[in-house]
């Protein structure tokens, strides 16, 4: 998995994958040629299924591996934090992000907010967030989504 990698470009490239195995596999199989073994169950886990819930941000992670959740989650459920504001806290969905420098600020903690991202503190380093959304809105870049909804350092996202 490379780190431009997401979740659609990960099933584009393994489906690619897969159909070249096939394509090389399905004649053996059909003229008999085909070793089958059980797989051992040694090793073997359960993943359960995932969940809107799962999305959520805790800005007490690492930047790492809440830029892992956003690459992962993309574009189902996705990564979403709220935005603490009046009359209503606003969801954000994170569409792309990337791991930014070190910071003692508070996780949560609005850094920086301009052309090129917003930077949020996270539990190690910092996150900055590239491509985002409103809830209701369109996918927009940092700089767009600035333009028409100014955040400012210190400003917190839970």
């Amino acid at each position: 998995i490379g780190a431009e990698d997401d979740a659609p470009t990960l099933h584009h490239r393994l489906g690619a994958i897969g159909a070249d195995l096939l394509v090389k596999t399905i004649p053996d199989y059909v003229t008999n040629k085909f070793l089958a073994r059980k797989q051992s169950d040694e090793g073997a886990s359960y993943a359960r299924k995932i969940t809107k819930e799962d999305g959520r941000l805790d800005w007490n992670q690492a930047a790492r591996a809440l830029w892992n959740r956003v690459r992962g989650l993309v574009p189902w459920p996705g990564a979403y934090t709220f935005l603490s504001s009046e009359p209503r806290a606003q969801l954000l969905k994170l569409w792309q992000a990337e791991v930014a420098g070190q910071s003692s600020a508070a996780p949560g903690e609005v850094l920086e907010a301009g052309k090129n991202g917003i930077v949020i503190a996270c539990g190690q380093q910092s996150l900055r967030i590239l491509v985002l959304q409103r809830e209701g809105g369109r996918r927009l870049n940092a700089a767009e989504f600035l333009a028409g909804h100014p955040l400012r350092p210190g400003q917190r996202l839970n």
